[in-house]
């Protein structure tokens, strides 16, 4: 028997059933024009206001603030691209589609001073990072995501961001609901999806997809959903999200979750959160959704010159009946983590003060963090690390502090990094003409800078104050510690 042809799905067909004329014309000539690049500043690292504003005059960017995201900004033209500033390399800023930006700005953490978060399907890290500094890095971000490949590049892009209260895991989003039952404050679900969102970006291309792979995807965002759900306490955040603009992973995996939970889940109208009207779809194909999904968010390109998204944020108003499936296998954690002993937490604060004038003690008050050992090397973890998740198979956690050097502590690239800024002493400040070599990652050869000694570590800035990584001075030479992976 002759395998039947599979049926291509044309977005822009349904997006003509559903627009009326005038806008799905807009929606035609809209996807003829290049998006612009937009950036999420790094709150954990920066004032948003203030930095906007510096690096618009620095490198002639012309900018304007994403409506739904305070840290967001599209850059319209620039003399010196965003991607390669040091500010870029360094984590100050993270170059995302601002719609992208939208699913984590709807949640409302107020009142929760240490949330845990699930973040379900984080990799590359975008989202994550969001959350990061949505939080304050405060509480614990669990950031997970089924596919080993993609943890590396999660790992990383956590470590540029600076973020300590997060921890890495790879487990199957579905198993994150018996695991975990009624554990988090706030889950994000941004599902994998078809990736119509109507127009390609540089992370999301689009390419033609099958009614049955649509379907099968449908299947899985449906189990991913009640995955979360359940994860979540009672009276917990849920975001659902998709980089898709068909119904069938959208307003139908809502409704289908509504169908099964009536009295255990309610949509929120978040319609405040975004500066136009863009409710979700009230009906498919004759079929009507109840009424609360029109409460989602569905971000049609031509609204704000984006790609296309849709996301909802639910509320979970009861606990969910039990399942008779059994509980998934936990496999065991790559990081085991060691608390240090009081005596090596007080010479570790006294050392970062002595040489950089700063104050980690503080930083750990604030943030409920600790310092551990790993494989020979400290990193500030999240206090609650240990207690919340029990048995949690943790791949990489917190932020690398530093390696034990003599007496002292080798600070980290990441470490100078997200604190270099905020160090009083222990700094080197470059000339212009050394500039160029050093974000080449060349050493400073000739480097001569009186009242400093060799083999210490600096953190290194240049005359306007921008922070500059690391740099180990030896005689005659400032060594670039700056990593091989920034350039």
């Amino acid at each position: 028997m002759a395998e039947k042809e599979p049926i291509y799905v044309d977005p822009l067909l349904w997006a003509h059933d559903y627009l009326p004329q005038n806008e799905y014309q807009d929606l035609l000539d809209g996807l003829n024009q290049p998006l612009d690049i937009s950036i999420r500043i790094n709150t954990l690292k920066v004032d948003p206001v203030s930095a906007i504003t510096k690096w618009s005059t620095r490198y002639g960017w012309k900018v304007e603030p994403v409506p739904f995201c305070p840290s967001g900004s599209w850059i319209h033209t620039f003399d010196t691209s965003p991607s390669t500033t040091i500010e870029h390399r360094l984590g100050y800023f993270y170059i995302q589609e601002a719609a992208s930006m939208l699913p984590t700005e709807l949640f409302d953490l107020a009142g929760i001073p240490e949330p845990l978060v699930l973040d379900m399907a984080a990799s590359p890290g975008g989202k994550t990072t969001h959350l990061a500094s949505l939080t304050g890095d405060a509480g614990l971000i669990i950031a997970n995501d089924g596919s080993r490949s993609r943890i590396p590049a999660l790992q990383i892009v956590l470590r540029n961001w600076g973020a300590v209260n997060q921890a890495v895991t790879c487990l199957p989003g579905e198993a994150f609901g018996s695991l975990y039952p009624d554990t988090f404050d706030a889950v994000l679900l941004d599902a994998p999806c078809s990736m119509q969102g109507l127009r390609s970006t540089e992370s999301h291309a689009s390419r033609a997809i099958t009614v049955n792979e649509i379907d099968a995807l449908a299947a899985r965002q449906l189990r991913l959903l009640e995955s979360a759900l359940r994860a979540a306490k009672p009276g917990g955040q849920v975001v659902y999200s998709t980089c898709t603009l068909a119904p069938q992973e959208d307003e139908l995996v809502l409704a289908r979750l509504l169908e099964r939970f009536p009295r255990q889940v309610q949509i929120e109208d978040v319609s405040t959160r975004f500066p136009k009207q863009a409710p979700a779809l009230t009906t498919l194909k004759g079929r009507k959704f109840p009424e609360q999904i029109s409460r989602a968010l569905r971000l049609w390109p031509h609204l704000l010159g984006t790609a296309g998204f849709f996301a909802a944020r639910l509320t979970k108003t009861d606990l969910l009946p039990e399942t008779s499936g059994g509980s998934a296998h936990i496999p065991p954690a790559d990081m085991a983590l060691r608390p240090i002993l009081r005596k090596d937490k007080k010479r570790i604060v006294q050392v970062l003060n002595d040489l950089y004038g700063f104050d980690l003690e503080a930083i750990m008050e604030k943030g409920s963090q600790e310092i551990v050992l790993h494989k020979e090397q400290y990193y500030l973890v999240a206090a609650k690390l240990n207690s919340a998740l029990a048995g949690l198979p943790v791949l990489s956690a917190g932020l690398p502090l530093g390696k034990p050097f003599k007496e002292g502590l080798q600070i980290s690239h990441e470490f100078t990094s997200r604190f270099g800024d905020c160090f009083m002493a222990g700094v080197l400040f470059l000339e212009d003409e050394a500039l160029a070599p050093w974000l080449r990652g060349e050493d400073i050869r000739g480097y001569r800078c009186e009242g400093t000694k060799t083999g210490e570590i600096y953190a290194v800035r240049d005359r306007l104050g921008r922070n500059l990584g690391r740099g180990k001075l030896s005689e005659g030479r400032l060594k670039n510690m700056l990593p091989t992976r920034l350039f």
